[in-house]
């Protein structure tokens, strides 16, 4: 290869969209790494999607070569991003101590700045982070939910299957929906549940904003788990969402907006 060429080549990598200056994932996280694969069998989006850039050990590869502009932070390698779940089933399970998920927080913020998203995208997302993080909202849509179910529609739908050709991830959304039942609409923990026997500890609970609508018995039994544990339960009324699902998927604004309220 010649010189004109070798230069061309190295401008080419340089040209690369990558990491801005904003808080990137640290290179010395990256290189903690040694790609052993341990966390491959842990990774639920890797035993579903089967490729390499969908497991932890892939992603930080990614990581590593847009920090060193051999790969762009473009839409394809972005994708890779997006399918990670965040459960951090792999830190667990990493002998070398990799803290993946220092890595993947700080680069789905600069997935979210950086890579032009489609329309569709947009609108998907713009639905998850308008209802979720907001309890009350979420409850005004278990009506329609509620007599959607009760007419038998789930099954016309899904045998059909004309949601999951027009909209395969509202599709699969659907298929996961829990039953919505008359204890969905209300609201009966009360503020404060006494230990059983002595009281040992004071504990503050957190509902969940889907939890408390759709899986309110979850709520209820650890309820019951610490309160038979000595444990004086207090449940704040006023309490909203924590922030965690707009943190987690790189919307800083609105989690910090979520969190000073």
């Amino acid at each position: 290869m010649n010189t004109d060429t070798t230069q061309a080549a190295a401008q080419n990598l340089d040209s690369f969209p990558s990491f801005d200056a904003k808080h990137p994932p640290d290179q010395k996280l990256v290189d903690a790494c040694v790609h052993c694969g341990f966390c491959l069998t842990t990774c639920p989006s890797y035993r579903v999607i089967g490729k390499e850039m969908d497991s932890p050990r892939g992603r930080i590869y990614l990581m590593n070569a847009i920090n060193h502009h051999e790969a762009p932070l473009s839409t394809a390698t972005s994708q890779h991003f997006d399918s990670c779940l965040g459960c951090l089933a792999c830190t667990t399970a990493c002998p070398s101590g990799v803290q993946y998920d220092q890595l993947i927080a700080a680069t789905r913020p600069q997935v979210e700045r950086n890579v032009p998203r489609t329309l569709g995208d947009r609108l998907f997302r713009q639905l998850i982070f308008s209802l979720f993080p907001y309890p009350n909202r979420l409850r005004l849509l278990l009506i329609p939910l509620f007599v959607y179910q009760r007419l038998g529609l789930p099954k016309l739908v899904r045998s059909t299957g004309i949601l999951q050709r027009f909209m395969p991830r509202l599709a699969a959304m659907e298929s996961l929906l829990p039953n919505v039942t008359a204890e969905s609409f209300q609201d009966t923990m009360p503020t404060v549940i006494p230990a059983q026997g002595e009281q040992r500890y004071r504990v503050g609970m957190i509902l969940g904003c889907v939890q408390r609508l759709f899986f309110s018995e979850v709520n209820e039994a650890t309820a019951r788990v610490l309160s038979a544990n000595g444990c004086e339960v207090v449940i704040p009324k006023s309490q909203g969402c924590c922030a965690a699902l707009p943190q987690h998927q790189g919307q800083e604004a609105q989690a910090q907006a979520i969190a000073a309220t």
